[in-house]
């Protein structure tokens, strides 16, 4: 049965939170109330596997407890924070490139990270900011020289990111991928994680929309490369462990590929909201 998690940051101590009809749950005070053992973060989660699912199965039903606080990243404490470029055929095609023969691989950091709804702060002497709707996977166990077709197995989750990018500094100084993706807040995730039992990566809806101005419309099918084939790739060159989150590419529609009279870079004050079929809706303001 498909859960959707999320976590809660408590005066800073981020707890474990299940998404119901009734409101978020906080895990750790409702198992506390039931006198049961729970994981109490989403990493403990990911690591309890099967058992700690059917654990948080059974406080999603009738609880009496619910969370309080600001939303936290909905993954936080994993190992690797993995990302996927030009991996959208019409992504390819509107930033005029040949479609990769592999994987293009490049990662952000800790930093990076943001809530649902979180305000992130614009650098100045820098211009040309961009969003990159993204389904983000996330690893449930230890991953390496797995096939594609066993690859789906590994995966605890999924939810929304939007891999943010600022142009100007990516393409200025020869192809500065990293540094251009991992200021703070450049990898804004949630509104929450949907767990992989009822979720097929290969064909869901995902669109952005900047100030309620569809720009990103398109379907994970686009993809050159799927799901289960990014993480096949991976693990034959280094393990995957649980909590690991793979950000797997954006389909066209980012400001990049615009023409160059029709670059409406993102400012302080837009608003970005990126949707996939499934999952929800992930809310990112700046400043």
């Amino acid at each position: 049965m498909a859960m959707k998690l999320t976590q809660i940051n408590q005066n800073g101590r981020i707890i474990l939170g299940i998404v119901t009809e009734l409101g978020i749950v906080d895990v750790p005070a409702e198992a506390e109330r039931r006198g049961v053992a729970a994981p109490e973060t989403m990493l403990e989660a990911i690591e309890g596997g099967d058992a700690a699912l059917a654990v948080l199965t059974e406080l999603a039903q009738a609880p009496e407890r619910f969370a309080e606080g600001e939303k936290a990243p909905v993954v936080t404490g994993g190992e690797k924070i993995l990302c996927i470029g030009l991996n959208y055929r019409q992504h390819a095609k509107e930033c005029n490139l040949p479609l990769p023969p592999a994987p293009v691989l490049f990662n952000k950091f800790s930093n990076a990270l943001a809530a649902d709804g979180d305000v992130v702060t614009l650098m100045p002497g820098y211009v040309e900011y961009d969003y990159e709707a993204e389904l983000v996977a996330v690893i449930g166990k230890p991953c390496r020289n797995v096939s594609a077709e066993e690859a789906l197995d590994y995966v605890f989750g999924y939810t929304c990111g939007n891999d943010l990018s600022t142009r100007d500094l990516q393409f200025a100084r020869s192809n500065q991928w990293l540094l251009s993706k991992t200021l703070d807040g450049f990898a804004p995730i949630g509104p929450c994680l949907v767990t992989a039992d009822s979720m097929d990566p290969n064909d869901l809806a995902i669109s952005s929309k900047v100030n309620g101005e569809l720009r990103q419309n398109s379907r994970t099918s686009d993809m050159i490369f799927s799901t289960a084939e990014i993480i096949a790739d991976l693990s034959r060159h280094f393990p995957l462990m649980p909590g690991d989150m793979i950000f797997t590419g954006t389909p066209q529609g980012v400001m990049h590929g615009y023409p160059k009279d029709q670059k409406n870079w993102l400012k302080p004050g837009d608003k970005v909201e990126v949707s996939i079929e499934g999952i929800g809706t992930l809310h990112t303001s700046f400043r």
